[in-house]
């Protein structure tokens, strides 16, 4: 039997900007606001959620500048 792996606590993606877009929108982390504000109570598994959520909108973000 192999040992679990320890997946370590997500860290915020949090980069300081902290100004939200037209959308709500965080245009540092690509977090809504409710995403920013629940953070420290988010579940390993809900911050992983979060972080792929936001990645997501970050590609979007690109696309839409055509940035791709």
């Amino acid at each position: 039997m192999e040992p679990e792996k320890v997946v370590p606590e997500p860290k915020s993606p949090c980069k300081r900007v902290c100004r939200l877009d037209e959308d709500g929108m965080c245009v540092g982390c690509f977090r809504n606001l409710d995403e920013i504000a629940n953070w420290s109570i988010l579940t390993k598994e809900e911050k992983l959620e979060v972080l792929r959520k936001a990645h997501l909108r970050m590609q979007l973000r690109d696309i839409k500048l055509g940035r791709a």
